[in-house]
């Protein structure tokens, strides 16, 4: 069996076929076209076909070569989409965006020692002197407000 015998037996119902599925003239010319190259390169399995898994077979490859360019097609346009939309974003100015002010979210208990800690850099005694308690008494309330901090770490993301 040659490949013009099967050319013959195939090509018009291929071409309707690949005509349904892609909707479009020239894109069922060029699944065809495809088909029959595969079908050349696969000659000497389609002679060991019968008749109807010889049909079934050229009809499953050029399904699938059309199914093939539909997912590039996709991936294409979503490539194209992504593209376009980093392109915009790099031709806005980056602004960084604001932290939020943590020492508002804390409770007004912790906020004063947490400040004293973190921002002004003051140790247990530095901050137990100024507020009249004992160093220990600083540290276990800012284990508290620590504990409290990740506790409620949800609400602040």
């Amino acid at each position: 069996m040659t490949i013009a015998y099967i050319y013959d037996a195939f090509e018009e119902e291929l071409h309707r076929y690949a005509v349904c599925l892609s909707r479009d003239a020239d894109q069922a010319d060029d699944l065809v076209q495809e088909t029959f190259i595969r079908a050349m390169a696969y000659l000497e399995l389609l002679n060991r076909l019968n008749a109807h898994q010889r049909r079934a077979w050229m009809h499953r490859v050029l399904k699938n070569l059309f199914l093939d360019a539909e997912n590039r097609r996709r991936r294409e346009k979503a490539l194209t989409e992504q593209l376009t939309l980093d392109i915009q974003f790099a031709n806005q100015p980056w602004v960084e965006p604001e932290p939020p002010d943590l020492f508002q979210l804390v409770p007004e208990h912790y906020r004063g020692l947490l400040q004293k800690r973190y921002v002004s850099g003051m140790n247990s005694k530095e901050i137990g002197q100024e507020l009249g308690i004992p160093a220990a008494t600083v540290r276990s309330r800012l284990h508290l407000a620590i504990k409290w901090l990740r506790a409620n770490k949800s609400k602040f993301l």
